[in-house]
């Protein structure tokens, strides 16, 4: 494949595909496009109160995400001190796995067609038309798992909170966002590379602790179930846009041409009286 891996199409983050020009929008472009109005003002409102946390938080999962990857690939974890209180207690989620077979990018030779000229690895679906980067899939007991590793300043949480239990409705808000993720991951695994997960975990680090979430048998299922009515809403809102852009497009030529018809005939209007 030449080419980038991952770029822009309108905005909107695209991976490449094993298909020669065939590109398809990422699993947390279609996420946010089909988040909730509520969702999106509140990521807007968190946004403007803290200034610059955006870029913060991408750049402390990075870092964390990078410190797992060289922890299971068995290279000596460097991390910068600020973000040691998150890193704290991962290694022992990852301690429990017999082996893994992708940490970022596949560990099987087998599979390097995942991996872009770039470096950059993914996994795609052709029948729903999304790209992901899973985190990694391990083995333990002969149980084929997807896991997540996401970093928080508050935790999360697995069930529907309180009504005024503001803190939980966020953490369990992340903990569906993450469930839906890893199902769409899971679905494109199959089909890229032909494993059949078996369950989905969800590693959460904080300043002050970590946390683990399995996702098994109907609950995972659910959250597949979920995640294909994201893409199924994404194609529409796409086709929608398409219809608006047309319509707008069609009223400007018919603008035009009007102007046009008017001009012309001030013209003809004004054209002096000739003498035979």
């Amino acid at each position: 494949m030449s080419g980038p891996t991952r770029y822009e199409i309108n905005g909107e983050r695209h991976y490449a595909t094993d298909v020669e020009g065939k590109a398809y929008p990422s699993v947390t472009t279609i996420l946010g496009k089909t988040a909730s109005e509520k969702s999106k003002n509140m990521l807007r409102n968190w946004n403007v109160k803290n200034p610059g946390g955006l870029e913060a938080a991408a750049a402390r999962g990075s870092a964390v995400h990078k410190a797992c990857e060289d922890y299971i690939r068995g290279i000596p974890v460097e991390i910068d001190e600020r973000y040691l209180p998150f890193w704290e207690g991962l290694s022992q989620h990852l301690d429990r796995y017999d082996h893994f077979i992708w940490s970022e990018k596949p560990l099987d030779p087998k599979w390097k067609y995942t991996t872009g000229s770039d470096g950059i690895s993914r996994v795609w679906s052709h029948k729903y038309q999304f790209c992901g980067c899973p985190d990694f899939i391990g083995v333990r007991n002969g149980v084929m798992i997807l896991g997540d590793f996401k970093t928080s300043n508050q935790p999360y949480c697995r069930y529907f909170p309180d009504k005024d239990n503001r803190q939980n409705f966020t953490g369990w808000s992340k903990f569906t966002k993450c469930s839906m993720q890893l199902g769409a991951y899971s679905l494109a695994i199959k089909e890229t590379l032909d494993l059949d997960i078996d369950a989905a975990q969800i590693v959460v680090s904080t300043p002050k602790t970590n946390q683990s979430f399995i996702l098994r048998g109907d609950e995972l299922q659910r959250f597949q179930q979920k995640w294909l009515q994201k893409v199924r809403r994404y194609w529409e809102m796409k086709e929608e846009e398409r219809l608006a852009k047309k319509i707008l497009e069609d009223a400007r030529k018919d603008l035009a041409s009007s102007q046009v018809s008017s001009d012309e005939s001030n013209k003809t209007d004004h054209c002096p009286a000739t003498v035979s």
